[in-house]
């Protein structure tokens, strides 16, 4: 019985997970948000924050029970901005099947839509799928996966659901009676999970964690209008999500957010730094943050502002984002503005720090949370001042240590540069409280301003405003802050070392090889002899305690098996296998212990002499303005000698035999050429150093509808007549076939093509046409036929072809010379035309059934501008002559008067004549633009 039984008993099933949404807090939002104010500066900066003597913190916890599964049908679903690993929350649990053989699982991750889920972790191994995570899509695990793949079965099946409002039930789930079409969890992103009972896999309930690509949110474009909701992990865009939503955050009303402040800051936040010398770039700030929905809003808006150093006034009867960052004052006040005293104050001994702790969530260990420091523990390479024994001793010799957790943070680079403003700030960060006139009632709650008072040696030092208080006798009391630049310039910081992780494997758990790959081959001997070998190629077992492997071969009709060799090798080659004979080999991995793993088989057909040339894969097109770029995969066949490429105007149904050549040989070791883009089909074949070609063409086609506008200015269609001129061709039923095969023949067109005037024109062509061999026939066929060479199929149609080739002229009396016709532009008045067939092996002859070219031209635009067009008849001449008058012109009238006009007159392919004409008909002078579109 599976462990998934005893799973059932703890578990509890709930067919109606809810979530759990609750008001956080009640107070008054204006001054709720507005106590977020100073948070940072006088809060997270200069303020200690409590730490335990010893054990893990509260930040330390709350982090690893992300990643943890939990069960409940509850508990308060978390929200994820940016990319987390989260272990979510078991609110379904059942099982199924034989001796309870399937487990069922629905574990709700985050609020919803997020942007994707990009890497699954079951018991803390990597599980890889047989595709992509996709929303509300089944994904089973792929062979590849040693973990979880297992005698030739998955063990997982998993669906994701992104959280959409309108997400459909889950299907997998659905397998289960219990759990029914209304069971949506709208909002809500979850996986439905199936799991198969496998003892050497599962130990008990399975762990499961998702890293997520966290809730899509609203961005801003620079003219604040709202973007399509996406995946961001910019601070101020989730900020502002979380204030907006009336889900799960505060849900204020867009009017009540300044929200240039809010694009501003994003702008800030995605200032590209260098964290290290030869690192690329990174944003200054990014928020990857799980929020408890459990906590109260200002909490949770607390830690979104500590990402980016910011803070929350409410100016203006809107909420303001504000980014602590470099900046000028917005105005000075001196001794005539201030009234009073004032008070200044330097930072006391609790609020000042020689070095500066902040924790953050680190990627790169498991997203455990990290610690990073300023000045780092080797901080040889900084200048002296920023050096901890020389701050230490400037303090008096007292470590003054401060701690801060950052939720927000997954950068190590962005960690340290935290701690180190943090630092500087405490150590310089004198706060100045005065009462002034009402000059300074502009300034708002984090504006720079100048501060000149002599008494104190102050000549325009800079100051932040951290808050504001409007007396009744119009003076205004401000708290400000020491403010320096040189804070926030970003220095590059020191490579952070990798740490190496500990795995120990098991000297008695055997992994078998991870694959055994077959091939054949011929060979030949000094003396002439060829042989046919069977190549076994061993996959290495990831295992560390493999003392050999064990290889066995037989005939796929014989029932033992033959130790073939046992050694630490991985290649073996068994000699004097028989051609088309099918032979079956398995592989063991055997332990220092003496322990063997399962076999790892592959079986082969022995192909020798008659294995054809490999097609050609991963044929791809990519159109660029005109032109095709085509690229493919490198044949890796030792007798690669070029490929062919073909065209053919159908986009379905396209055949090698049935189509154009395009390009007669592409040489290895190219692997990409770049062609005419048209709507068809591409074709290519591998072609080996004997003639043989790839048994199946590779075909991708192409329905690009835009590429250019063109306009059918001749065409030829010689079939079904052929009246051209034939030579050694034979047409017969309007079929077009060599007469002799062992020469070439020629079709030459009835007529020359005239389109008028030398232009650029695109010129395309079609052709179609079958192979035939009557020496083929089956009755006919001479010798045994299971001794036949090649296909079954036959091979006619890679041993022939019929090829068009172009001749050009500008005078008609002086042509170029034949060449293989190419489907492109092509610039000439007059075209001939020819159609060559060919039979390679003296057997097969092309037949052609339909012949036609096309000659097309593209339209082109030509225009003018602030052209005065005198009080008569103004003649505009085009500086490249169209082939034809039936062009479109438009005429835009400068400084044109009450009832003015235009008349366009007399159009040529060379130009046309327009007279602007007042009320009265009089011819008048007036300034136009124009534009001309034609061919």
């Amino acid at each position: 019985m599976g462990f998934f039984s005893s799973a059932a008993k703890f578990v509890r099933k709930v067919a109606k997970p809810l979530k759990t949404i609750t008001s956080l807090f009640k107070m008054n939002p204006k001054l709720a948000i507005l106590a977020i104010a100073a948070t940072w500066l006088f809060g997270s900066l200069l303020r200690k924050q409590d730490n335990p003597d010893f054990g893990d913190t509260e930040f330390d916890n709350f982090e690893k029970g992300i990643l943890v599964n939990k069960q409940s049908n509850d508990s308060t679903i978390p929200i994820v901005y940016g990319t987390r690993l989260v272990g979510g929350t078991r609110v379904f649990v059942e099982t199924s099947g034989t001796d309870n053989s399937h487990l069922y699982i629905c574990l709700v991750l985050c609020e919803g839509e997020i942007n994707g889920i990009t890497e699954i972790r079951v018991d803390d191994q990597v599980v890889t799928f047989t595709g992509a995570m996709a929303d509300n899509t089944q994904r089973t695990v792929a062979t590849s996966d040693s973990n979880f793949y297992k005698d030739s079965t998955s063990h997982i099946t998993i669906e994701p659901h992104f959280g959409t409002d309108g997400q459909s039930s889950s299907s997998l789930l659905s397998e289960l009676s219990s759990w029914g079409s209304n069971h949506k969890l709208s909002g809500v992103a979850y996986l439905a999970l199936k799991f198969k009972w496998n003892q050497d896999i599962f130990s008990g309930v399975p762990r499961v964690q998702a890293k997520v690509q966290g809730k899509k949110v609203v961005t801003l474009a620079s003219n604040l209008s709202e973007q399509t909701a996406s995946f961001s992990s910019n601070p101020a865009f989730c900020l502002l999500d979380y204030l907006r939503d009336e889900r799960y955050g505060k849900g204020i009303a867009t009017a009540d957010i300044d929200l240039q402040s809010f694009y501003d800051a994003s702008q800030v936040c995605v200032t590209q730094v260098t964290p290290y010398s030869g690192g690329s770039d990174i944003n200054i700030f990014d928020t990857n943050v799980v929020l408890d929905t459990s906590r109260k809003v200002i909490e949770n808006v607390r830690d979104l502002l500590g990402a980016c150093r910011g803070y929350l006034p409410f100016v203006g009867g809107k909420y303001n984002l504000i980014i602590e960052t470099t900046g000028s004052a917005s105005i000075t006040l001196n001794e005539d503005d201030i009234i009073g005293g004032f008070t200044l104050a330097s930072p006391n001994k609790n609020n000042k720090y020689n070095r500066v702790i902040v924790s953050f969530v680190n990627p790169d260990r498991n997203f455990q949370v990290d610690q990073a420091q300023f000045p780092p523990i080797d901080d040889s390479g900084l200048t002296s001042a920023d050096r901890h024994a020389t701050m230490k001793t400037a303090d008096g010799g007292f470590l003054l240590e401060g701690r801060f957790d950052f939720p927000t943070i997954t950068s190590f680079y962005q960690a340290e540069e935290m701690a180190e403003i943090i630092l500087r700030r405490s150590r310089e960060a004198l706060a100045l409280e005065l009462q002034v006139s009402f000059s300074a009632y502009e300034l708002a709650i984090g504006d720079i301003v100048n501060i000149t008072h002599s008494s104190v040696g102050f000549s325009s030092k800079a100051f932040r405003v951290m808050n504001m208080t409007f007396n009744e006798d119009f003076t205004i009391k401000l708290m400000l802050v020491e403010h320096q630049d040189s804070h926030y310039t970003y220095a590059s910081k020191t490579q952070v070392s990798s740490t190496p992780a500990t795995n120990l494997p098991s000297a008695f758990t055997i992994q078998p090889p991870g694959s055994v790959t077959l091939t054949d081959q011929l060979i030949s001997y000094n003396d002439g002899t060829v042989i046919v070998a069977l190549d076994v190629v061993v996959g290495a077992s990831p295992n560390s305690f493999v003392s050999f492997y064990q290889v066995e071969y037989k005939k796929a009709s014989d029932s033992d098996f033959i130790i073939y060799a046992q050694g630490s090798g991985l290649n073996h080659r068994v000699l004097n296998v028989i051609d088309q004979e099918t032979y079956d080999v398995r592989v063991k991995a055997v332990g220092v212990s003496g322990a063997s793993s399962t076999y790892t088989s592959a079986q082969r057909t022995i192909v020798g002499a008659t294995d054809p040339i490999s097609n050609v894969t991963d044929f791809s097109c990519n159109i660029v303005g005109n032109e095709a770029h085509l690229s493919w995969e490198a044949v890796t066949d030792l007798d690669l000698a070029y490929y062919q490429v073909r065209y053919s105007t159908l986009t379905s149904g396209a055949e090698w035999q049935n189509s154009v050549s395009l390009i007669e040989k592409v040489s290895r070791p190219a692997t990409s050429v770049s062609v005419p883009a048209r709507v068809g089909s591409y074709l290519i074949k591998a072609v080996d150093k004997l003639g043989n070609f790839s048994l199946q063409a590779t075909i991708i086609a192409t329905n690009v509808t835009a590429i250019g506008n063109f306009n059918n200015v001749a065409s030829a269609t010689e079939s079904p007549n052929f009246t051209g001129t034939k030579t050694n061709l034979t047409l017969a039923s309007n079929l077009l076939r060599l007469t002799d095969l062992s020469a070439t023949g020629t079709y030459d067109f009835a007529s020359v093509i005239d389109i008028g005037a030398v232009h650029t024109s695109r010129v395309t062509a079609s052709l179609t046409q079958f192979s035939e061999d009557p020496t083929d026939l089956f009755d006919s066929k001479s010798g045994q036929f299971d001794s036949a060479s090649g296909s079954f199929d036959g091979d006619a149609p890679a041993n022939e072809n019929a090829h068009l080739e172009i001749a050009l002229s500008d005078d008609n009396s002086t042509f170029t010379a034949f060449r293989n016709f190419v489907i492109g532009d092509y610039t000439a008045r007059y075209y001939k035309f020819r159609l060559v067939l060919i039979s390679r092996d003296g057997t097969t002859t092309p037949v052609i059934s339909a012949l036609s070219v096309s000659i097309d031209m593209i339209d082109r635009i030509q225009s003018g501008n602030d052209i005065s067009s005198g009080a008569g008849t103004k003649t505009v001449a085009f500086t490249n002559p169209y082939k034809t008058a039936s062009y479109a012109v438009g005429i835009t009238g400068q400084g044109m008067a009450t009832g003015d006009f235009f008349l366009v007159e007399t159009k040529t392919v060379n130009g046309f004549n327009v007279t602007f004409k007042n009320s009265s008909g009089s011819a008048v002078s007036r300034t136009f633009d124009f534009i001309a579109k034609g061919f």
